[in-house]
């Protein structure tokens, strides 16, 4: 990624203009896809489709120190995925004061959260590959409501040689919500949320792991949802990576308990529990490939059958641009046996 320093007509008039400039960095990504699947809701009922996708994202980040000897780091993402609107601006924004091994941090989308994996393989879990081909499967993404997608406060603890621990609340569980200017607030119909993590080694070489746990407080008594949610809404994701060599193997579990999901929300009653396991292998330096099998089950009876997904990957690095592809085989991936697809994913990725 290329330094790119900003010039004062650029920046205007600040009181910290020159600190500024000499800190500011702009990075960015960008994304080009192909997607295409086969569908077979029923015996006899096949559909598919196919089309282009792609995803642009430029980020400004700011860090230097403050005269109370403390650090601080401060930035942004302008985020266009598709034709994207309402939420432009509100991807890693953030400013952290930082104090040795600990940071706080208030924004959104920015601390360290379970909206992540570690045994996809290379490109993406099954409910992404499905998005926009099949409709609403039940696989998981991100787990619980995904709260670190809402304005919140945060810390962050560095542990040397183990990783870092985190605990984020938010007081509104609204996603990508800051629908108030910086003198006023619009409460929504949300109520607040924490979540817990572990991000880390353990001191052993090759190995990644993660925990993470959240909790949204039920709405029942408290406010106008139409529908009340009696429960709190929770989500638990556990994963482990261990590389040696050429090979890496994966294993994550994620734990939905959607008998809290609010209204308006995907699907109200049912917990679901999916397990994930991969495999990859460096074929050399530029060339990859890998497999997963992930299967989800949710509970209740209109839910007979467990969703499965069957996936092989294959990457190549050209240095600057990295080409991404995928097929997977989905089965019942509504929870209903017969409703299967079949899907390729091609990307193009590069970064600046």
């Amino acid at each position: 990624m290329k330094k790119l320093l900003l010039t004062s007509a650029l920046v205007g008039s600040t009181l910290l203009a020159s600190n500024a400039i000499a800190q500011t960095t702009v990075t960015g990504n960008l994304n080009i896809s192909y997607k295409t699947g086969s569908l077979d809701k029923a015996a006899s009922q096949v559909n598919g489709g196919r089309g282009f996708g792609n995803e642009q994202q430029l980020n400004i980040q700011n860090k230097g120190k403050l005269n109370n000897g403390m650090e601080y780091a401060a930035g942004f993402s302008l985020e266009n995925d598709g034709a994207q609107t309402g939420t432009l601006f509100n991807e890693n924004v953030y400013i952290d004061f930082i104090a040795g091994n600990t940071t706080l941090t208030i924004g959104a989308d920015h601390i360290q959260n379970s909206d992540r994996t570690l045994a996809s393989g290379i490109g993406m879990e099954a409910q992404d590959l499905l998005a926009g081909v099949g409709g609403t499967g039940i696989f998981i993404t991100s787990v619980g409501s995904d709260i670190a997608q809402s304005y919140g406060f945060g810390v962050m603890q560095t542990i040397p040689n183990i990783g870092k621990v985190s605990v984020l609340y938010v007081p509104t569980e609204d996603a990508q919500a800051a629908t108030g200017t910086d003198k006023n607030y619009v409460e929504s119909d949300q109520e607040s949320a924490y979540e817990v993590g572990f991000v880390g080694n353990f001191g052993v070489k090759g190995l990644n792991a993660h925990a993470f746990r959240s909790v949204k407080d039920s709405t029942a008594g408290s406010k106008a949802l139409g529908t009340a949610v009696t429960e709190d809404q929770i989500g638990t994701n556990v994963g482990a990576s261990y590389n040696f060599g050429q090979v890496t193997v994966a294993y994550n579990y994620k734990k939905d308990e959607l008998s809290a999901k609010s209204a308006g929300g995907s699907a109200t009653s049912g917990d679901i529990k999916q397990d994930e396991f991969a495999v990859s292998f460096a074929v050399n330096p530029n060339l990859s490939i890998s497999a997963n099998y992930t299967k989800s089950d949710k509970e209740g009876t209109s839910y007979a059958a467990d969703a499965k997904a069957k996936t092989i990957g294959i990457g190549y690095s050209l240095g600057p641009v990295a080409i991404v592809g995928q097929y997977s085989k989905l089965t019942d991936y509504t929870g209903t046996a017969g409703v299967d697809a079949d899907v390729i994913y091609l990307a193009a990725r590069t970064s600046f």
